[in-house]
């Protein structure tokens, strides 16, 4: 009997954060007291508000593609792009923006290393210097940038090169070709290697907030050329993107197109 109603009151549950997401998510994004704002391509699916004590409370929208991921079940999401070329405005275009995830972040800054690499170009990798900057107890698994434009107090510290609607504009230009590297005892070369220019953000410092992400709904989330299974609770996988060291090794990060709609951004 209590299995029973421990059962039926988690369904109760589930329905009604799923009516309070879709209510909340069929509106325009940024009301009051959602008004952050990171001033990229994050606000077409995120709103957060900044609490008194300097961190942020929000969600991240998904919305349902209609297809079906046939291995486990799950109907298929992803972010809402925004207006534009993809139409898909919260609020505004004819999708159903949900809630997929709450959110919570502290501010933070990190080192911008690379966007595109073996699978192809997802959320950008970032470094922070030291495991002590990641707060604990928690996940915080993702980190996110901010421009001039963000409400953010420390706008004005963003350096140019961050200064970027999306991820893909922090590699600056980028060439291909032959990539020789001599360390003095070898020299070693890597035909078709993705090589950047001086005019990105590599290996620049950019203010941002490191996030911890919640699903409050299962599905398959389609983000940088893969389906990510999404479940009830902590998600420490659909969104990871930082490490705390890393070695330049062209014949592992050189970059590679995932193909088509599928990209991250």
């Amino acid at each position: 009997m209590m299995k029973l109603i421990t059962t039926a009151l988690t369904a109760i549950i589930m329905t009604l954060a799923g009516s309070v997401a879709q209510a909340v998510g069929n509106q325009e994004l940024h009301g009051n007291p959602f008004t952050f704002l990171f001033g990229n391509h994050l606000d077409t699916h995120q709103e957060t508000k900044l609490n008194n004590d300097g961190s942020l409370k929000g969600r991240l929208y998904i919305y349902f593609t209609g297809e079906m991921d046939e291995a486990s079940g799950l109907p298929v999401a992803r972010h809402p792009r925004g207006p534009g070329q993809h139409s898909e405005e919260c609020g505004v275009d004819p999708i159903d923006c949900l809630v997929g995830w709450e959110i919570k972040a502290v501010p933070a800054d990190a080192k911008f290393l690379s966007h595109s690499g073996v699978n192809g170009d997802d959320h950008p990798i970032w470094m922070i210097s030291s495991r002590t900057d990641i707060p604990q107890p928690g996940s915080y698994t993702h980190f996110h940038w901010i421009t001039w434009a963000s409400t953010d107090d420390r706008f004005g510290i963003v350096p140019n090169e961050c200064n970027v609607e999306k991820a893909g504009m922090l590699e600056g230009t980028v060439v291909t070709g032959d990539l020789t590297l001599d360390d003095g005892s070898i020299e070693t070369t890597w035909t078709d290697a993705k090589v950047h220019l001086e005019d990105g953000a590599e290996d620049l410092i950019c203010p941002g907030w490191l996030l911890q992400i919640t699903a409050i709904r299962e599905f398959a989330f389609k983000h940088g050329g893969e389906k990510t299974l999404v479940y009830l609770g902590v998600d420490n996988a659909t969104h990871l993107n930082i490490v705390t060291n890393y070695a330049i090794i062209p014949s592992i990060t050189s970059g590679n197109d995932c193909g088509g709609d599928g990209c991250g951004h």
